[in-house]
């Protein structure tokens, strides 16, 4: 017989009384190039297992949109391809792992930490994921994907130019935007930041980490 109290379950063993501490929320990290497929697998990972998915990137894009700024020196940095400070990415990351829904549900960081210092950083803050999955695929086809990536910014859902093209919907068609930093100079740029930091990341969750081959992927 089970019983659960204040995130608790009581259960009875031989007659006595147990107390069951609740299982810790899922703590999760997926990583990889621009244009990898990350937005599909956050989606499918975050209606699995009900996690709350953080993504650095997007809430810069959101202070860009606000015209603060903060946002105008953001917006420089992306549109050449180069990464924010740490100390502004954590300074996000901290923010949003100490929201009540993110505490009680777990947490997805969408390509996040991008560098040694902010992976030492976050595991320093607590912030010590359980699983960490690295989608791998070929620069060459990471920038023919991004150069022809289309977001609806409503549903946030994302089509291609030639690989998904979107629905012959008039409306959603007008609506749909291209990423300020989905160019080919800066998609390289980007590229070429992400391996040359890479590496020693990966080497940090190196006994968490599972590979995932994504060339199939669109």
């Amino acid at each position: 017989r089970q019983l659960t109290m204040a995130g608790r379950k009581r259960r009875e063993r031989g007659g006595a009384l147990v107390m069951e501490e609740k299982p810790p929320p899922p703590r999760l990290i997926i990583m990889g190039g621009p244009g990898c497929g990350k937005g599909t697998i956050c989606r499918a990972l975050v209606q699995q297992f009900g996690v709350v998915h953080i993504s650095v990137g997007d809430v810069l894009r959101e202070e860009i949109a606000k015209g603060s700024d903060m946002g105008r020196q953001i917006e420089e940095h992306l549109k050449e391809g180069r990464l924010v400070s740490d100390e502004l990415a954590l300074s996000i990351l901290k923010e949003k792992v100490s929201h009540p829904d993110v505490q009680e549900h777990g947490w997805l960081l969408d390509n996040f930490p991008r560098t040694t210092e902010q992976a030492e950083a976050m595991v320093e803050l607590g912030v010590i994921p359980e699983k960490f999955v690295y989608i791998e695929v070929p620069d060459e086809v990471l920038l023919e994907r991004c150069l022809g990536r289309m977001v609806d910014p409503v549903t946030g859902d994302i089509y291609h130019s030639h690989f998904r093209p979107p629905p012959d919907d008039a409306e959603l068609k007008a609506r749909l935007v291209r990423r300020m930093d989905d160019n080919k100079e800066a998609v390289a740029r980007r590229l070429e930041t992400f391996q040359e930091n890479m590496d020693s990341v990966l080497e940090i969750f190196e006994m968490i980490k599972r590979d995932f081959h994504g060339d199939q992927m669109q």
